[in-house]
């Protein structure tokens, strides 16, 4: 089970700080435990039952199982909230690393040296493809979508249609209404369910079990969490986390850098910016999530964060891989000897540890996510309680969780800008 730890605080919020404001808000939290906060028909994903029962998994996990033993590459076509969460639970349990099938990303980038490049990897591969957009009109899964259709017609002639699973919604010119005339296999991209908080639908369960992570372990994950979140009236560590964030933003703190120790967890990182940066970055008054892969980054910006200007808190990752590996024997002095022997599995965590010390003694506030390890659990746990804390975000900062109007009004501009307007 994740813990938070919140004991490298002190030196920035007063002890019983954040028990008083809990209490103090003890209405806002009911209603959004209740899910009576923002846009109700937004909610699909509030309890994870609702598009990943029993039904739902075994459908998805018998068209997978499919894929999976056909597709040498399996491409998976989605931009921001539509392929975040399958990436990162298929990145962070190393299932891209699989020899078969292998996954090429598309429909997140309008590239055309990285979509050319997608294209050349998928030659002489058995290839399927999962398309998922909830607005057909996004444009970049869109021209995905052609260039692997033309692709895969050249390969497969007209047979090609049962190679594609689409994840759409109902309606004219949305995905459903084009399976139904072209013979694509469909899942819905539930209404109720935004892209960043889709994880447990068809949109991240089905690419998860295309590569071999067992998505029934994953929702577990994520319905345990849910069961004590909701069982909490103070909202557990979702409503701690929002409430911390929320009140180190007060005290001039705007900048959140989450920092990550396994190069895995890179895509989770970048789902986790996705979540909270769309969900609260709307009315001038949320913390900035920005990313770092220690210890890499610590020997690029970490003097900044370590000595630069005194507006930014850090949120550890503590989720390790084991290995079993040891340091070995030098044979030489290389000044390492202290080490010989040592487990491997112990130098992330003491890195780590290092650096919570290091902000600590320098005043930086420092939240800690403890975890035994990583499995398709410990990731499922984890998305939930983010989602949830976003949504108490949203609800201290009084702003719709659900929307992402900013965002909308880029695909505005470029469509504009294609069409010659």
């Amino acid at each position: 089970m994740i813990t938070l730890d919140e004991s490298l605080l002190d030196k920035n919020l007063k002890a019983g700080a954040i028990d008083e404001f809990i209490t103090a808000r003890r209405e806002l939290i009911a209603g959004v435990l209740a899910g009576q906060y923002g846009m109700g028909d937004a909610l699909g994903w509030f309890s994870v039952a609702e598009n990943a029962g029993a039904a739902v998994l075994d459908n998805i996990s018998d068209l997978a199982a499919k894929v999976r033993e056909e597709a040498g590459v399996f491409v998976l076509a989605g931009v921001g909230g539509s392929n975040r969460a399958a990436q990162s639970v298929i990145e962070g349990l190393g299932y891209n690393l699989a020899e078969k099938p292998r996954i090429v990303y598309m429909g997140n980038t309008l590239s055309a040296r990285a979509m050319q490049d997608a294209l050349d990897s998928l030659e002489g591969k058995s290839i399927y493809a999962n398309i998922i957009a909830k607005n057909f009109a996004t444009l970049e899964p869109g021209i995905a979508f052609r260039l692997i259709r033309t692709q895969m017609r050249k390969v497969y002639g007209d047979s090609f249609a049962g190679r594609i699973t689409v994840t759409g919604s109902f309606g004219g010119g949305q995905l459903a209404e084009t399976a139904e005339e072209r013979g694509f296999n469909f899942l819905e991209f539930p209404a109720a369910a935004g892209g960043r908080f889709s994880a447990f639908t068809a949109v991240g369960l089905f690419p998860m079990a295309v590569m071999g992570a067992d998505i029934r372990r994953f929702v577990a994950g994520a319905a345990a969490c849910e069961k004590r979140l909701k069982a909490d009236p103070s909202g557990g560590i979702a409503a701690r986390y929002a409430v911390i964030r929320y009140l180190l933003r007060r005290k001039g703190f705007t900048v959140e850098n989450l920092a990550y120790f396994e190069p895995r967890l890179r895509m989770l990182g970048h789902w986790w910016l996705q979540l909270h940066g769309e969900t609260e970055g709307k009315n001038g008054d949320a913390v900035l999530p920005v990313l770092t892969c220690f210890s890499e980054d610590l020997h690029a910006i970490g003097q900044y964060i370590q000595e630069g200007g005194r507006f930014l808190f850090a949120s550890f990752l503590n989720f390790f891989d084991k290995t079993g590996m040891a340091v070995p024997p030098s044979g030489f002095d290389d000044g390492f000897s202290f080490l010989d022997g040592r487990s491997c599995d112990s130098l992330n965590p003491a890195v780590s540890k290092a650096a919570a010390e290091a902000y600590y003694q320098a005043g930086i506030p420092v939240l800690r996510f403890n975890a035994g390890g990583i499995d398709e659990e410990t990731l499922g746990e984890f998305m939930y309680l983010q989602m949830m804390s976003a949504y108490f975000s949203a609800a201290l900062l009084g702003v719709e969780p659900f929307d992402q109007n900013g965002v909308e009004q880029y695909k505005r501009n470029l469509q504009a800008e294609l069409r010659g307007v």
